[in-house]
């Protein structure tokens, strides 16, 4: 007997296991680092520097966190929208990276 395989089935498995998560031992803050390094460090510099004059992601308050997923998620400015590309927790984890660089 044949199996099938649903397209849609194969599609979220995929992507389940290619999906950037903490690794073993590894910090919610340390998943968040290696997002940025792969996802904005081009323009917010290494470990948050901010060579480019942007906004200081290192200003925002830890009660800010409501702007960081408004302006991350939809974009800002010449920053694209970034909802459907990161997950919650991947949004979650660029969050914890934020506030250990700035604290």
């Amino acid at each position: 007997m044949k199996m099938r395989t649903r397209p849609a089935a194969l599609a979220v498995a995929l992507a389940l296991a290619w999906a950037p998560t903490p690794g073993r031992g590894e910090t919610p803050a340390d998943l968040g680092e290696r997002l940025f390094d792969a996802n904005c460090a081009q323009c917010h510099g290494e470990r948050i520097s901010n060579p480019n004059n942007l906004f200081d992601l290192k200003e925002l308050r830890k009660d800010e966190r409501a702007r960081f997923d408004t302006s991350v998620r939809q974009g800002k400015g010449q920053m694209p929208a970034w909802d459907g590309t990161f997950t919650d927790a991947e949004f979650d984890a660029l969050w914890a990276y934020i506030r250990a660089v700035s604290d």
